[in-house]
């Protein structure tokens, strides 16, 4: 069996990376909204950064999971219209539809990085933390989602070119499905 090459292997590094920081911070908020409960109501003595916590912690979770359904092409979309075509028209309309999603992607990247820039003249009320540490998830997360796009794009153009080569081809989705 042949070596995975390097980029596929940095690709699977990364999302690994993701999926383990969006484990632990899931259980970690978990673990926090939990205490600070139990605290506020039963020992009447609240941990004012737990609230703080949570909120942040959640932004990081949403903008990381966005980028983990966005490596397996879970985001939602209408296929109806594209589902129809042939083979080569499908390879258009997908190459076409993601040249859109890419400057899309590219915009959002810069517009996120104007606000990470205005993060850094803030600081949280009650952690103390400077805010574009909470900012930086957007364009870490735009970051991740354009590099996880670029490899379904990929796959999604040698899929259409292997059906339109040989007309007897099922993509693995959909054997799948």
């Amino acid at each position: 069996m042949e070596k995975p090459s390097l980029l596929y292997r940095i690709w699977l590094g990364y999302n690994k990376v993701n999926e383990v920081m969006s484990n632990v911070l899931l259980v970690a908020i978990s673990i926090i909204v939990f205490m600070g409960v139990c605290a506020r109501y039963v020992f009447r003595a609240p941990f004012e950064w737990s609230d703080e916590f949570a909120i942040y912690g959640f932004i990081w979770l949403c903008f990381l999971g966005t980028a983990l359904a966005e490596k397996e092409d879970h985001h939602f979309r209408v296929t109806f219209l594209v589902d129809k075509l042939g083979p080569k028209g499908r390879l258009v309309v997908e190459t076409l539809i993601h040249l859109l999603l890419f400057v899309v992607l590219y915009q959002f990247f810069i517009d996120s990085m104007k606000y990470y820039e205005q993060g850094k003249s803030g600081i949280s009320t009650i952690m103390l933390i400077p805010l574009n540490y909470i900012y930086a998830s957007l364009p870490v997360c735009v970051a991740l989602m354009f590099l996880n796009r670029i490899k379904v794009f990929i796959d999604i153009i040698i899929s259409n070119v292997r059906m339109i080569k040989n007309p007897d081809y099922v993509p693995p989705a959909a054997k799948a499905g």
